[in-house]
């Protein structure tokens, strides 16, 4: 009897210690930043081919998204048609809007011996320059420009010009997209920046290239990593810091489409003796912006 007693307080003891230990386990935090290194391939949750879907039986039902232009410009700015009647397309665009996923404006242009193009209002950050592009793609673009502000990190950088990209350093959202794509920097289609360059070019607008860091965040910056940024060298030293780049270039990728990116420098980080400021340009921004757009026009005109 004694020798039974034994081996049930013994088995009890087993009992609570593996209890303790599922406990234990349970009791683990989930690690939010290794689940974006390490998630799994096996199935990808959204398509926006439903969600175009949805909007051509519910919403757009008079074929406003039948021959959807090839060719889109996610442009950051708020008076898009001002823009539009500047380079001569007043009266040849027509306006769309719709607020399910997000709140998405898009100007369809159609001009006569002009190829057709839509442009988007930019929404900042990785969830809202991703949503907007899945949708142009399953809505029919094939070729994206982003154009839009970043805070310029070299003194070398003059402001004044446009910066065509060569890539940007991924953000949470890039790494989300794909997590297994090789290196940190996700980069435009090399052919496609080329034609944006070469629109450039022809415009005699002051320009540069550069490689950019995504930060998903605009205001609270955590400065040690813009001084971690200052001190890269090499060929990708960032020269920018932007918001959507990583995760726009990555996404591109995954969905097969041809991406490039312009930016304007509309402010700059400042080290003044060690203590780090940002310091804002007071130049013509909107004319430099619009002057930026109308080479991502011009670079669509092309082959």
């Amino acid at each position: 009897m004694m020798w039974a007693r034994a081996a049930v307080l013994a088995f009890g003891v087993v009992l609570a210690a593996a209890g303790a230990a599922a406990g234990a386990l349970a009791a683990e935090p989930y690690k939010v930043l290794d689940g974006y290194a390490r998630h799994g391939h096996q199935e990808r949750l959204n398509t926006p081919g439903d969600e175009i879907d949805w909007l051509r039986k519910n919403r757009f039902v008079h074929g406003e998204l039948d021959d959807f232009p090839a060719d889109a410009i996610v442009l950051h700015r708020v008076d898009i048609e001002g823009y539009l009647d500047q380079l001569g397309y007043k009266g040849h665009y027509t306006h769309l809007s719709y607020g399910f996923t997000d709140p998405t404006d898009l100007w369809v242009v159609r001009k006569e011996g002009a190829r057709p193009f839509v442009v988007a209002r930019g929404l900042p950050g990785a969830g809202g320059i991703t949503t907007q592009v899945a949708e142009l793609q399953a809505m029919g673009a094939r070729r994206v420009i982003h154009v839009g502000t970043a805070g310029l990190l070299s003194p070398d950088v003059p402001y004044g010009q446009i910066i065509v990209s060569d890539g940007s350093y991924r953000d949470g959202g890039g790494f989300l997209l794909a997590p297994d794509a090789k290196g940190q920097v996700a980069r435009p289609d090399a052919a496609f920046t080329a034609q944006v360059r070469a629109a450039a070019a022809r415009s005699g607008l002051p320009s540069a290239r550069g490689v950019g860091y995504t930060m998903p965040i605009y205001y609270f910056q955590p400065g040690s990593i813009l001084r971690d940024l200052l001190a890269i060298r090499g060929p990708d030293k960032p020269t920018f810091v932007e918001m959507e780049e990583g995760s726009f270039f990555t996404l591109a990728t995954l969905m097969g489409l041809k991406a490039a990116s312009i930016v304007v420098g509309s402010d700059r980080l400042v080290n003044d003796g060690g203590r780090l400021h940002q310091s804002l340009w007071d130049g013509d921004l909107d004319a430099l912006e619009l002057a930026a757009f109308k080479v991502a026009v011009e670079a669509l005109a092309g082959p």
